[in-house]
């Protein structure tokens, strides 16, 4: 019985070679593959994850800084996905989470809108609020009591202070150009 080419190909290679290959593959933009995270270790200024796909021997390995409201939002994106709080964060080992080849990287896709240059202009806008209040949650009280305070308007009262708004700006910068 003849060898058909594949066979005659398959068996002259070396696992490795094979294994560079395949992954060559696979990292196309755009490609998702499931991986599950072998290892989490938590230190005091950061915490690192290791990803491990079945197809490959080698893992990818992410460092997050907890000293970092964007990479304290993207391990607690983590976490929800798998179900977890940002506090069990070193309960995710043997989770499966989906990764993302971006051209250069492997992303887990629940941090994509905290990752400069991807994610969705709404997933963005959307965590970039989401930042924006975590801030402010932690600014001083009479900054909050402000927010507070707009918040409880109405709609028709908030519709006069935006006008009030522009015309006290209306004034000033004329102010500004005659004085």
């Amino acid at each position: 019985m003849p060898e058909t080419e594949s066979q005659v190909t398959a068996s002259t290679e070396s696992p490795a070679e094979y294994e560079h290959l395949h992954r060559k593959r696979k990292e196309t933009a755009g490609t998702v593959e499931l991986a599950e995270i072998v290892d989490v270790w938590v230190g005091e200024s950061e915490l690192v994850c290791r990803f491990q796909f079945d197809w490959a021997t080698n893992a990818i390995q992410r460092r997050y800084d907890l000293n970092s409201d964007r990479d304290i939002a993207k391990v607690e994106r983590l976490c929800e996905a798998n179900g977890l709080q940002f506090e069990q964060a070193s309960h995710l080992e043997g989770s499966l989470v989906e990764l993302e080849y971006t051209g250069s990287q492997w992303l887990p896709r629940p941090e994509a809108a905290y990752t400069d240059g991807e994610g969705s202009a709404v997933e963005t806008f959307r965590a970039e609020w989401r930042l924006l209040v975590d801030e402010l949650a932690q600014s001083p009280a009479f900054i909050r009591r402000g927010i507070e305070r707009v918040r409880a308007l109405s709609t028709t009262q908030l519709i006069i202070g935006v006008i009030l708004v522009k015309k006290v700006a209306i004034i000033a910068l004329l102010a500004h150009l005659l004085l």
